[in-house]
């Protein structure tokens, strides 16, 4: 009886998704709010958790950068990343996975994308390339970058899991083990995906969507060359934006220079999300005034809709998934650890479907580990095993997708309607089948 409830509710998860997916835009938020509605009083579910922190993310860099929009600095930052890639421009399918790699290893989040999606998409589309393929290995590759970062909340977790084991690694030992396995599965990854879909001048929606007038020509095919004469103003925005997202990398990846504080007793520094959150919403009120931007301009920018699509899209899905493992939360992640105990290699597997059923990297660690530790894995083949918590890319839940999605007007990077064929499934399936076992290669150096 309680697999065929279980069967059912996974039922109504699926339905929901499908039927968002077929109203697109807010209808995949709302349909994912229905379905949360059908588990709690049809099922009885507890309701999960809302994803507030991803939500307060997004709101906070999207004015940013609907600030710097509105400014003109995107048009300024597009102009000079296609300088550099002006001989070739292909490029931006391996420059911006690369480009995201580094950003978000180095401040610990993968929410750090956010302000550098609109300008993948632009680059790319100003240049004919069809942005579905930079986007969504870059998204992908946020999801595994926390695998390579010092200072990411899983990665914390992993060293405190492991710390007092007889074959504990440094934290320093670790990344030598995981930081190489996740760049390999970057490149391996962008190179496989700049060579999917069509191209975009052969894209059967793009050419709907811009026979319809919903969508202008690139520059690259009209002559216009985009930011060659911005205001000095543009400029500053631009610079003053991006000077934030140094502020938070830089803190990110010291966090003896965050404050601390202390709470009941114990001392607590300050989260990087809350940094993220505050550093970006200076930097909107920065970007206005240097770039002179009024406030209604902010609310008008182009990104602020696709922001606000986004945050609804994430708010019912994220909420429907919490929900359904919430109310069945044994059944799923019990059944995970039972077949670990089996056979112990299927940890790997196992953090990447429970990173997936989560939608968190830091859930994935604290609940296969201790498993693992338990079986007496060994702490290195642990440490191999963290890119495998990239599988919070599998479900189309997560904010960077959606706003990818929404951000990308060619419609060519999509959701898709049957849960899991969608733009980033790929890109996450090479990435953890590329960096898990390199991984595991560079382990056994620490076995030997």
């Amino acid at each position: 009886m309680d697999t065929f409830l279980l069967i059912l509710q996974a039922l109504v998860v699926v339905g929901a998704i499908y039927m968002g997916v077929k109203v697109g835009g807010v209808g995949l938020g709302l349909w994912g709010a229905v379905g949360v509605l059908v588990l709690v009083f049809i099922f009885g579910a507890p309701p999960g958790s809302i994803p507030s922190d991803a939500i307060m993310v997004i709101i906070a860099v999207i004015t940013a950068a609907s600030a710097m929009q509105a400014a003109g600095g995107i048009d300024y930052l597009v102009f000079l990343a296609e300088k550099v890639i002006r001989a070739r421009p292909k490029l931006v399918n391996y420059l911006a996975p690369l480009i995201t790699f580094a950003f978000c290893a180095g401040a610990g989040t993968g929410n750090i994308i956010f302000p550098l999606l609109p300008v993948i998409y632009e680059v790319a589309y100003e240049r004919g390339i069809r942005p579905e393929r930079p986007l969504s290995t870059s998204v992908a590759v946020s999801g595994f970058a926390l695998a390579a970062s010092p200072v990411a909340a899983a990665m914390a977790a992993f060293v405190g899991l492991t710390g007092n084991q007889p074959d504990a690694l440094s934290l320093g030992e670790i990344l030598l083990i995981t930081f190489p396995a996740v760049l390999l599965g970057t490149i391996v990854a962008a190179v496989i995906q700049s060579r999917v879909g069509h191209d975009l001048k052969n894209d059967p929606e793009y050419q709907r969507r811009l026979a319809a007038g919903l969508i202008h020509p690139p520059a690259a095919e009209t002559g216009e060359v985009k930011g060659a004469d911005v205001p000095v103003t543009a400029k500053r925005a631009a610079g003053v934006f991006f000077a934030g997202v140094f502020v938070v990398v830089l803190l990110g990846a010291f966090d003896e220079l965050l404050p601390s504080y202390e709470v009941d007793g114990e001392t607590v520094t300050l989260s990087l999300t809350t940094l993220l959150i505050m550093v970006m919403l200076a930097v909107a009120l920065a970007v206005m005034y240097v770039g002179k931007v009024k406030p209604g301009a902010v609310l008008d920018a182009p990104l602020t809709k696709s922001g606000l699509t986004a945050i609804i899209a994430l708010l019912g899905i994220a909420w429907l998934a919490n929900t359904f493992i919430t109310g069945n939360e044994e059944t799923v992640i019990g059944g995970l650890t039972d077949i670990a105990k089996e056979a112990p290699w299927f940890l790997a597997i196992g953090l990447f479907l429970v990173a997936a059923a989560t939608t968190s990297q830091s859930a994935a660690v604290n609940t296969m580990i201790p498993l693992g530790i338990s079986l007496g894995i060994a702490t290195p083949t642990l440490a191999a095993y963290l890119p495998a918590m990239g599988g919070v890319m599998t479900l189309p839940a997560n904010g960077s997708q959606l706003a990818a999605v929404e951000i990308d007007q060619t419609g060519s990077t999509k959701i898709g309607k049957y849960v899991l064929n969608h733009s980033f499934i790929l890109p996450t399936l090479v990435m953890a089948i590329v960096s898990v076992p390199t991984a595991l290669l560079i382990s056994r150096l620490f076995l030997e």
